[in-house]
This record gives C-alpha cells, sequence and structure tokens, in this order.
C-alpha cells in the first residue's frame, strides 16, 4: 500500500530551516506555559507540535488563514504566523533537544490541528494559567 505524502517537505538535512508560513499551513506560536497546559487539554486530538526551548514556545501548525479572525486580544502572549513570517522547522526525525525539535511527531495523517479546536483548547488553558496565577 502506498505511503501518503505530506503536501510540504521538512528539512531533510540536520538543521532547522526557516521555512514561509501561509503556504502549506499556518503557525500557533504560544508561551511554553500555555502551550503545556493546552497539550494536557487536546490530548491525541492535537496535530504536530514543534518545540522551541530557545524561546520558550510550543508551536502548532494550522490550515492557512484559519485564524485570521481569532480575537487575540486577550490570548497574551498567542501569536499568529501567517504570509510573509517564517518559522523555524526542524527535520522530520528530530523528536528531541536541544534545540528546536518536533514536541509531537509529524505525520501525513497528523501534522495540522483544527483551528477552532485549538483555539477553544487555548481559551480553556488561558483561563486556567490566569486562574492558577492568582491562586
Amino acid at each position: 500500500m502506498p505511503t501518503k505524502a505530506l503536501p510540504w517537505t521538512p528539512p531533510n538535512i540536520d538543521s532547522v530551516r526557516s521555512l514561509p508560513a501561509g503556504l502549506w499551513w499556518d503557525a500557533v506560536r504560544v508561551p511554553r506555559a500555555l502551550g503545556e497546559h493546552a497539550l494536557r487539554l487536546v490530548g491525541d486530538a492535537t496535530g504536530a507540535v514543534i518545540d522551541d526551548p530557545l524561546d520558550k514556545r510550543l508551536c502548532w501548525l494550522i490550515e492557512p488563514g484559519a485564524a485570521d479572525q481569532w480575537d487575540m486580544s486577550w490570548l497574551t502572549g498567542v501569536e499568529l504566523y501567517g504570509r510573509t513570517t517564517f518559522v523555524y522547522v526542524p527535520p522530520a526525525d528530530r523528536t528531541s533537544g536541544p534545540g528546536v525539535h518536533w514536541r509531537l511527531p509529524l505525520r501525513y495523517d497528523r501534522y495540522l490541528t483544527e483551528p477552532a479546536f485549538l483555539l477553544s483548547v487555548l481559551q480553556m488553558a488561558t483561563k486556567a494559567v490566569c486562574e492558577d496565577g492568582a491562586r
């Protein structure tokens, strides 16, 4: 049975590459504390996640343009990367640090996260992190 291919190719070299967002995916970059909480909430329903330990951020890939209408005013520190921006992407087989790596590896059937679901998870995680910080 033939293996399905990704519509894009992560770096096939031994180093991280800066790839353009907005073509095959947009990126949602989340501060580590919020991202860790979101990962616990999202469970197996997540797509691939890039871990940037130097920048202390996790990065989800979503369909291009899917978050263009998100209200970001209350999602402190969350950044959307679309057209005209670039994201550091590790080689497909780099699943541990040091440096940028896949926290949850990418596969042809699991590389994008459903945007509305991710937004609701980020909303819940933001609320939980804010409540934890207020205690």
